[in-house]
């Protein structure tokens, strides 16, 4: 099993995970789970993360908005790191299915991770599951006396990690579980990559053609300067203009400053020629304008929560699979299988 307190460390395995879906369950939670997953895997160009999405008969299940999902039977699941239960609404009655509440008892005695999202963490609290441990549940149903769980140890927070133990209030915390959940098993660098990469995505496309001219011949100066820079001020005077009309220009256009863009663009194009694998560390600096490779280190780790070391190994390692995967003339491998 794969603990959850673990630090990061070089290549871990993949953290599988079971999604144990009951009838009615929150399809948006669900999906705030599996979007995070696979985010991590993309960011992270390989597979960190497998799922399986289960039941107790492995049915189809229809989320609370009745579109239906496939599903395994929870007897028939491969090895798992985490299991976590995924209900909706008026879950209270639940326990009282006597095959539901067995397997609760049984998963909870299990050396693995069990969690829940939102209010299905009160199937885990009426089977004593989460006792003695911290975690976050949503406001209970009036069906549910909460004198009845004097064990518990609730904290005011949308999410909670203790031990082997998960638990959230409710789909929007889903993100921030799934977030620490990675942090612990592969590195907080993964999550921050995560986190880059969504606000990068969520930045709007600038409409080009509204833009001033002189930002525009900027922009293209400096993808003309980026092994040997050029200063605020001479970018400004380059362009006939002061310098602080010049910050204006790129912080009322582009939301930063002259420089945080500049130093953007160059860490963009290193990151670039470590893919390409065939240059140095100290090559890649020194063309991108860095002049110590300390401060290259250290920003490049900073902008893409990693070091260039890991992009140009990931490099290196792909370009040997493929030679190796040309060579004996097989396809390539899609994914990890989750057997062993």
């Amino acid at each position: 099993m794969l603990k959850l307190t673990q630090s990061c460390r070089q290549q871990p395995p993949a953290l599988r995970i079971g999604f144990w879906l009951l009838e009615a369950f929150d399809l948006y939670a669900l999906a705030n789970a599996l979007e995070a997953l696979r985010l991590a895997n993309q960011v992270a160009r390989r597979n960190v993360c497998q799922w399986q999405i289960l039941s107790l008969e492995g049915r189809d299940l229809n989320a609370s908005n009745g579109i239906a999902t496939a599903t395994t039977r929870l007897d028939q699941a491969q090895s798992l790191d985490v299991l976590i239960l995924c209900g909706g609404d008026n879950l209270h009655t639940r326990t009282e299915h006597p095959v539901l509440r067995q397997q609760l008892y049984h998963w909870a005695a299990q050396p693995v991770g069990l969690g829940a999202l939102g209010k299905a963490g009160w199937l885990l609290a009426q089977v004593g599951a989460l006792d003695g441990f911290r975690c976050s549940l949503p406001e209970p149903d009036p069906a549910l006396s909460f004198s009845a769980f004097s064990d518990l140890s609730p904290v005011a927070a949308p999410f909670c990690v203790d031990r082997q133990r998960l638990t959230c209030v409710g789909p929007q915390a889903v993100q921030g579980l799934m977030h620490e959940l990675l942090a612990r098993t592969h590195g907080r660098g993964l999550v921050l990559r995560m986190e880059k990469y969504a606000a990068r995505q969520a930045r709007p496309l600038q409409p080009m053609h509204n833009t001033p001219a002189k930002l525009q011949a900027t922009l293209a100066l400096m993808n003309d300067h980026l092994t040997r820079t050029l200063g605020i001020d001479e970018l400004a005077e380059a362009m006939g203009i002061s310098r602080r009309h010049l910050e204006r220009l790129f912080k009322r256009s582009l939301g930063c400053s002259p420089s945080r863009h500049y130093l953007d663009l160059r860490l963009q194009q290193a990151r670039q020629l470590l893919r390409a694998g065939e240059q140095s560390l100290s090559d890649v600096a020194a063309q991108c304008g860095f002049v110590s490779l300390q401060h290259f280190f250290r920003c490049y780790r900073q902008y893409f929560g990693a070091h260039p070391r890991d992009h140009m190994a990931e490099s290196l390692q792909q370009g040997s699979m493929s030679k190796a995967a040309a060579s004996s003339r097989v396809s390539p491998i899609v994914g990890p299988s989750l057997a062993h």
